[in-house]
Parts: C-alpha cells; sequence; structure tokens
C-alpha cells in the first residue's frame, strides 16, 4: 500500500517537473501559512542556491493575495500547502495565481480539497496518526524532492535520483540520531518545564526548522513565548535581550551559514547558562549520500528538535494537540 502511495506521490512530483520543462518560467513563489510555509522554504532555498534559471521568493499567503508581486504571470511558478486543503488565505492565494496565469501546485493531505481544486498540480502528503506511515510520504522528503525535481526540469539535470535515495534513508537516520539525543531530550523538558519563554537562533535553511521548533512547536504546541532568532541578526539588537538566565535553543548546519550560527553560539555560551546546541556536525549522516548531506542534515536537526518538545509537553502534561483558538473559534 506504501508503495502505491510512493509511486502516486512521485509520480505527481514528475507531472509538475514536465509541466516546468515546457514552460518559460523565470520565477517560483513558494507561500503558504505558518508551518506550511516553513516546510515549503527549502524549495525557495535550494532553487536560489542551484540553479540561476529561477528567481525565487517565499511570501505568507495572506500578504500574497493582499498585496501581490506585479510580476505574477505565465512565466511564474506558486507551489502552496495546506495540510487540511481548506486554509483559506493559502486557498485565496491558489486561486489569485491561476488567474494571473501562473503554474500552481499544492501539496495538501486531502485529495478533492479546496485547495487541490484551485491549482493545476496536486502533490499528496500524509499525516495520520492512527495509521503509521513512512516519513519518505510526509512533507518534508516531498518538498525536498520536489526541489530537485524542478532543478532538473530548469537546468536540464539528473539530480533527482540523488534526492530520491537520500529521503528513502532519512527515516532509519533520523530515528537512530533522536534515540542517540534522547537522555538529552529528557534533560531539556525537566529543566525548561517553568521557562517562559524560549529562543531559538539559526541561519541559512536551518532556519526553516528553527521556524517549526518556535511557532508550530513551542508557541503553537506547549504554549511557551518563543521567537525565532536570525543568527547574524542576533548581534543587531536582538543580543540585548539575552542574559544569564534566558533560555535559547541554537542550531547549527553543515552548509555555507555555519559560520553565521556559530558567531552567535560562541557568543551565547559566554552570555547564558540555558543554551542548547543541536549540531548537525555531530550526527552520523553516513548513510545519506554525501553530495546532499549538507541539506538533508536540517531535517534530522528537525526530527530532534520535535523529540525535545515532544519529551517537555508530556513532562508538563500538556498533550501537544492541544489548542484554545485554532479550530476551537472563529477569527
Amino acid at each position: 500500500m506504501h508503495e502505491e502511495k510512493v509511486t502516486l506521490v512521485r509520480g505527481q512530483i514528475a507531472a509538475l517537473a514536465q509541466a516546468v520543462s515546457s514552460r518559460d518560467i523565470r520565477q517560483v513563489w513558494v507561500t503558504s501559512c505558518g508551518g506550511s510555509l516553513a516546510t515549503l522554504d527549502p524549495i525557495r532555498y535550494i532553487l536560489t542556491q542551484e540553479t540561476a534559471k529561477a528567481v525565487s521568493h517565499a511570501v505568507n499567503a495572506a500578504e500574497f493575495s493582499c498585496d501581490p508581486p506585479k510580476a505574477l504571470g505565465a512565466d511564474c511558478l506558486v507551489i502552496l500547502n495546506s495540510q487540511s486543503g481548506t486554509t483559506a488565505e493559502t486557498v485565496r492565494a491558489a486561486k489569485l495565481a491561476r488567474q494571473r496565469g501562473a503554474l500552481t501546485a499544492a501539496f495538501t493531505t486531502v485529495p478533492g480539497s479546496p485547495v487541490e481544486q484551485a491549482v493545476d498540480f496536486p502533490i499528496y502528503y500524509y499525516d495520520d496518526p492512527v495509521h503509521p506511515y513512512p516519513l519518505l510520504l510526509s512533507i518534508f522528503p516531498e518538498v525536498y524532492q520536489t526541489a530537485f525535481a524542478l532543478l532538473d526540469a530548469l537546468d536540464g539535470t539528473r539530480r533527482l535520483p540523488v534526492m530520491e535515495a537520500a529521503m528513502e534513508r532519512l527515516e532509519g537516520v533520523c530515528l537512530r540520531e533522536t534515540a542517540v539525543f534522547s537522555a538529552q531530550a529528557r534533560e531539556f523538558a525537566a529543566s525548561h518545564r517553568t521557562e517562559p519563554v524560549i529562543y531559538t537562533v539559526s541561519a541559512g535553511l536551518d532556519r526553516c526548522v528553527a521556524y517549526i521548533l518556535t511557532n508550530c512547536s513551542f508557541m503553537e504546541s506547549v504554549w511557551r513565548h518563543s521567537s525565532p532568532l536570525h543568527a547574524g541578526e542576533l548581534f543587531h539588537g536582538a543580543c540585548e535581550a539575552i542574559g544569564a538566565e534566558t533560555p535559547v535553543v541554537a542550531f547549527l548546519g553543515l552548509g555555507p551559514c555555519r559560520p553565521v550560527e556559530e558567531r552567535a553560539v560562541k557568543f551565547l555560551q559566554r552570555i547564558t547558562r540555558k543554551l542548547t546546541v543541536l549540531d548537525a556536525a555531530s550526527l552520523d549522516l553516513s548513510e545519506l549520500p554525501e553530495e546532499v548531506r549538507e541539506l538533508a542534515a536540517p531535517l534530522v536537526l528537525h526530527a530532534i528538535a520535535s523529540d525535545f518538545c515532544l519529551k517537555l509537553s508530556q513532562r508538563l502534561g500538556h498533550p501537544m494537540s492541544s489548542r484554545r483558538y485554532m479550530g476551537v473559534m472563529s477569527y
């Protein structure tokens, strides 16, 4: 059954790539809301760093609809993401993009949903806590494969098979490395159970997973104040709010922005005694193809960071699914 779903998704990604190959795409926009936008950001990052054929942007879907780019048109690809397929801002953005003549695609878990009906190409991912599914069919691996399929379509290369191989092996790597950090995650939960605020610091591709840890985990799921601080921007104002008792989770990736993150970590080590560093250099990524380890590292850090927050929620007796407003009240 999972094999059929993998085949379906790869066919959907291939169909989008074929459509891109047949058009003169010059701009790629990723637009959604919250964590759904953050999970699309690797497309923007990878295309920006790996191809000169198209310029890539990321913007919140409400802003995209209210203040659309003047250049939005037939030479644009707009990619969206709505888990439920009903996020009103995202559906509006999809309809606007299609009206302007852009090629459109959307990730969703719900076939036949409003967002699927509003775009040219749907790509399904899976999020079902009752019926377990392989990590390969979750949003991040599908986004990474889509990014490499787009690189191939734009540049005439054949890089997708390497990323597909990496994403097939990702689940085992994440499970192993999360287990390695399990004791540290329990210590984090015990020491941070009464902290009213926890900052995150990152740069480069790590920013998407740091944002998810802040917005979707600490703030949305366990109702703790948090802010995703850019490691480079830390020294231009935000550092003044950091004291000896300020909790911070800092990310260290393997990419070109690691020196930016390292500078922040070195500063934070001098200032706060409540610093948690998640360092990709300490991970065993040997099962992943070497040429994509740098890009895949944030996904392993994401799995580890998610477990840190899960253990915090368990320590608090506060289920990660608890909500006061989202899906509860109209706004």
